[in-house]
């Protein structure tokens, strides 16, 4: 089996949504979980559908969503929310690209690569797509520390700008290609992937062919391929040189024993990473000579998986989920050091912040710690949130803070308005605020996915229904959750269930479906019909859409196609099989190769020719396709494919490469792009013609 058949197999698609489900649980995770149970309550026939709509190249990629996230400097760091197909398809792509990759470059995981350790498909715990970075991470420090104790005292760190954003595709392509060995087929998907996922569906953008998308469990491993080329060639160009190289993702440490090595190395780091398109970040880039290495590397005896454990046990005198009374107010003294500059503590260790907001008890000190400098840790902003919400979630300073979040008018992050919604959906509605954060489409749509449970626990039903018109998939699947949550009437319920099935996106016609089978009293009486989605049809029928129905009722918009292409009218496999592939290579090459195109689309229609004259029994007058049509056989009942069937072979004949000449002797020139979109819309009209006719 080739590569690409291995992708396009049920047990990939598989274990790929379980590597999806068994991601660690983060903001990114929080939003998809919902589609794990959407789309894994009937996983084998959604499955089987995503790889028919890929076979059948009915599966297109949508652009993604856009978030922002704070960094320092008033930066942001973008996740690219993917819809879940889109993130089961990158997941099922990257399994086959890690099992091929993986002989090439696991020799060099726990001695030179440290971070992103990747399962093979045939590993125990392959549900799992990356060992555990905390062992590895310890790992990592630790083989530096052995370095250090061996004279390599000069520590050389080396880092890249915005590394994710500046990945470029074509080089990514080629050294998959040439270096671990990923066939062609399916990095022409990966690359048209990728493409797609550049745009942001929120705001206006451009596709372009750097960056890969933050977020999704696949692109940290992609990424560290594409590094693992500077290790590479940092180990082969410097090969003379006495120094020790580890990297950690993009995390790069060089030991060495003098300072001119490490400046060698810095330079030739510097031209290796521009080779493949990426900036170094000269601010962060430093050449040191070491004399205490657990200082440097910030490695402090912090215990943090002791008190993890003793936060997660239930013992006599202790809560669940809450520390003693002893731990809780050591952890708060170096939590509060990290906002002095003069401590023993590092000033603002985002390690101790970002761990204490999660595990310390309610204290009244850490809460006006918290309100009074929150600001200087606008990157630990959901931690600020989760511990207040906690511990304080009614307190009136609380509630005051998240007020001035909410109502300020020149707050440089929406995404702050965002989180305080999701973590305060209590907070009591404003008309100011609901109309500042009204649902139009802008890039910050996480305000909005989150504001409408906001609404819910307001009680402003009307407003849920009111505001229905996002494009965005995400708010759509909240506003119908609440919708249907906010009514108890059966027969209201139904209907709405009922009429997801139609909805053009799978993922939410799947979400009727999980209303209607959550509630059996409304299931009773289901029926399928034409109307619903591909994935709620193959579900009950077990019939893959194919290309021919999904372009002509999803593309063309017309009704009926199943009345004349269908397995009952094209009964024989091979008749059929050729009429469909006809029909793909006429619609893939329209506009990079017309004359191309042409030809399929005359094949194509000799074959609809041909079965309607066996199906209303009209006889031939010869053998050859032309003079069939000439003769006028099928006009009285399709006037329209009569007149221009004939015009397309007439252009076929004389404006393809299927004659070297025309009907007058010259030279055959092709048709052109215009010429051939002038016979495209004419074909639409006579398919039109075809599926409204109801005789045969």
């Amino acid at each position: 089996m080739t590569q690409y058949d291995n992708f396009l197999t049920s047990d990939n698609f598989k274990l790929a949504y379980d590597r999806l489900k068994t991601a660690s649980r983060n903001l990114y995770k929080s939003i998809y979980y919902e589609d794990l149970k959407i789309f894994g309550l009937y996983l084998d026939e959604n499955i089987e559908t995503v790889i028919s709509f890929i076979k059948q190249d009915i599966y297109k990629p949508d652009k993604c969503h856009k978030i922002f996230i704070p960094k320092k400097d008033n930066l942001v760091r973008p996740l690219s929310m993917l819809t879940f197909v889109d993130m089961l398809v990158y997941q099922s792509i990257t399994n086959i690209i890690a099992d091929t990759a993986y002989d090439i470059i696991s020799p060099y995981y726990d001695k030179i690569i440290f971070g992103n350790i990747v399962n093979t498909s045939k590993a125990k715990d392959k549900q799992f797509f990356y060992k555990s970075w905390k062992r590895k991470w310890k790992r990592f420090n630790e083989i530096s520390k052995d370095h250090f104790s061996s004279g390599y005292v000069y520590l050389s760190e080396f880092d890249i700008a915005s590394f994710f954003d500046t990945i470029d595709h074509n080089i990514l392509c080629e050294l998959l290609q040439n270096n671990y060995n990923v066939e062609k087929e399916l990095l022409e998907l990966l690359s048209k992937c990728l493409e797609t996922w550049t745009a942001d569906s929120n705001h206006k953008s451009f596709k372009s062919k750097h960056g890969i998308p933050q977020g999704p469990i696949s692109s940290p491993f992609l990424a560290d391929l594409y590094l693992f080329y500077i290790d590479s060639e940092v180990k082969r160009t410097a090969k003379k040189l006495d120094f020790k190289y580890l990297r950690y993702v993009d995390d790069i440490r060089i030991f060495s024993k003098d300072k001119l090595t490490s400046q060698k190395l810095i330079a030739a780091l510097d031209l290796i990473s521009r080779d493949l398109g990426l900036i170094p970040q000269g601010s962060k880039i430093l050449i040191k000579k070491v004399t205490d290495i657990d200082a440097q590397l910030k490695i402090q005896n912090s215990k943090f998986s002791d008190i993890t454990k003793e936060y997660k046990e239930e013992t006599t005198g202790k809560e669940l989920n809450k520390l003693k009374a002893k731990t809780h107010k050591h952890l708060m003294k170096r939590f509060v050091n990290c906002f002095n500059e003069n401590s023993e503590e590092q000033y603002l260790d985002k390690t101790v912040i970002g761990f204490s907001l999660y595990k310390l008890n309610a204290d009244e000190q850490v809460k006006k710690l918290i309100l009074d400098n929150y600001s200087l840790i606008l990157t630990h902003f959901e931690g600020i949130l989760f511990y207040l919400k906690k511990h304080f979630p009614k307190d009136n300073d609380v509630i005051d803070f998240i007020r001035s979040i909410l109502i300020d008018e020149n707050i440089l992050f929406n995404h702050l308005v965002a989180l305080c919604f999701k973590y305060f959906p209590e907070y009591p509605f404003d008309e100011k605020i609901y109309q500042t954060y009204t649902f139009e489409k802008h890039r910050h749509w996480l305000v909005n996915y989150f504001m409408v449970g906001w609404l819910f626990a307001n009680n402003k039903k009307e407003l849920i229904l009111t505001d229905s018109s996002s494009e965005n998939y995400f708010i759509q699947r909240e506003l119908n959750n609440y919708k249907y949550a906010a009514s108890q009437e059966r027969s209201y319920r139904k209907i709405f269930a009922t009429r997801l099935l139609e909805n053009p996106t799978g993922m939410l016609s799947l979400q009727g479906l999980n209303f209607l089978f959550n509630n059996p009293l409304i299931f009773l009486g289901f029926k399928p019909t034409s109307e619903q989605n591909q994935f709620i049809k193959y579900i009950f029928s077990k019939q893959p859409t194919d290309i021919i129905v999904h372009t002509i009722k999803n593309e063309w918009k017309i009704g009926a196609p199943e009345t004349f292409f269908n397995r009952s009218i094209w009964s024989d496999d091979a008749e059929y099989e050729e009429l469909r592939i006809s029909f793909l290579l006429f619609i893939k090459t329209v506009s990079s190769d017309p004359s191309k195109s042409l030809l399929n689309l005359n094949t194509f229609n000799n074959l609809v020719f041909d079965k309607i004259c066996s199906r209303l029994t009209i006889n031939k007058v010869a053998t050859e396709y032309g003079k069939n049509l000439v003769a006028n056989l099928i006009d009285n009942f399709f006037p329209l494919c009569n007149k221009h069937w004939i015009e397309i072979n007439e252009k076929r004949n004389q404006k393809t490469e299927a004659h070297p000449y025309d009907k007058y002797g010259h030279i055959r020139l092709r048709i052109t792009p215009n010429e051939f979109y002038d016979l495209f819309k004419k074909q639409k009209l006579t398919i039109e013609e075809l599926c409204n006719y109801r005789g045969f």
